[in-house]
């Protein structure tokens, strides 16, 4: 008998088999996600519950609490402190024990300083699992932008153009003199100028970290203003805008934001840095990045949270609910309407901005180090 035949299909069948087994294990893989994001929501409706600390500010509240429009089951319980408390807090209460928030959205200075470096997280790059999360297409830069060195732990997923403010009264003030920082140690300004103290947490510190590391500024730029220019320092906001106001001073420096001066009718304004000779900013502010607190009470649920706040619905909603006449916050999705973004702060393609975001740039040690030189009172 002729078995040349029979061994051809033999081996036709074998080779057909191992030019499909690619597709076939391709697909399954294309569908590994939806079976675990199934299994996912699942457990968080199981768990029912979501807790969430913030940092406080704004509509943050509201925005988080969106959530449960998507997923009615899961109950979102928020808290927020000032951003000085956030860290002591958690780390007080996790050394009694007391394991109590899912997920923390507070700025990048305490989960990168604090919580990072006191191992509290887990990686949020494992907890991704939607396609249109994951797709790096879709983010500004065409990738995923993190917090820690690793690129693991912190997710930054607001990105909005920003400058240290600067106030002036419109009494005492022409502000077309002004198209530079620079513009403040005109020895014009010498004793009229105000500022809320760095060396304090909050914008003014921040504020003073954008200073340092703006390549056009840095510490040349901070050790002159604070050095020669005579400056007062003030630590409280309302004290601030009060002397602003009365004209005690001309200028004030980290000042707070102007909108509620103006509904006062005070003679106070903001400088337009926009078209300033200085290399602009983006920065996640006080609310744009997300970390996954370890032995979180509601993993599941946490997962789901992360997944729909990075998801094209959920940065939509957050960005919609946060932004206000006098707070700006721009996702860093590409891909969400950016109607809520006032024209002059939305980000641009191909301008080079400076990340703040950075292990390195947030590093508050050489900027205080500095400060403390330069700052005698």
């Amino acid at each position: 008998m002729n078995h040349r035949p029979l061994s051809l299909l033999v081996a036709t069948l074998l080779s057909i088999s191992a030019w499909l087994a690619p597709t076939a294990d391709g697909a399954e893989g294309r569908n590994d996600w939806e079976a675990e994001w199934a299994k996912t929501v699942a457990a968080a409706r199981r768990e029912g519950k979501l807790a969430v600390f913030l940092y406080q500010r704004g509509n943050i509240e509201a925005a988080v609490k969106a959530f449960e429009r998507k997923f009615p089951e899961i109950q979102v319980t928020t808290v927020g402190t000032p951003a000085a408390e956030t860290g002591p807090r958690i780390m007080a209460e996790r050394r009694a024990g007391k394991y109590l928030w899912d997920i923390c959205i507070c700025g990048p200075t305490t989960p990168y300083t604090v919580l990072y470096r006191a191992k509290a997280l887990d990686p949020i790059k494992a907890a991704v699992l939607l396609p249109e999360v994951t797709d790096e297409a879709k983010w500004w830069g065409g990738k995923h932008h993190y917090m820690d060195p690793e690129g693991r732990y912190i997710f930054v997923f607001l990105g909005t153009v920003d400058m240290p403010n600067l106030l002036y009264n419109k009494n005492l003030v022409d502000a077309k003199e002004f198209k530079s920082y620079w513009d403040l140690v005109n020895p014009k300004w010498r004793g009229k100028i105000l500022a809320l103290d760095p060396r304090q947490p909050g914008r003014q510190r921040v504020g003073a970290r954008f200073l340092f590391h703006i390549p056009e500024l840095g510490p040349a730029f901070l050790t002159r203003l604070f050095a020669e220019m005579d400056i007062t320092l003030s630590r409280g906001d309302q004290q601030a805008i009060d002397w602003l106001a009365v004209g005690k001073f001309a200028l004030c420096l980290f000042c707070p934001d102007v909108e509620s001066a103006r509904a006062q009718g005070l003679p106070v304004a903001e400088f337009d840095m926009s078209k300033w000779k200085e290399t602009p900013a983006i920065y996640s502010g006080s609310n744009g990045t997300l970390a996954l607190m370890n032995q979180a009470p509601h993993p599941n649920a946490a997962k789901v949270f992360i997944n729909w706040l990075l998801a094209r619905e959920g940065q939509t909603a957050f960005q919609k609910i946060m932004n206000t006449p006098d707070v700006v916050m721009e996702s860093m999705r590409v891909d969400v309407p950016k109607d809520p973004i006032p024209q002059e702060r939305r980000r641009v393609a191909g301008i080079n901005y400076i990340f703040m975001d950075t292990p390195e740039r947030s590093d508050q040690g050489p900027v205080s180090k500095l400060l403390k030189e330069i700052i005698k009172k």
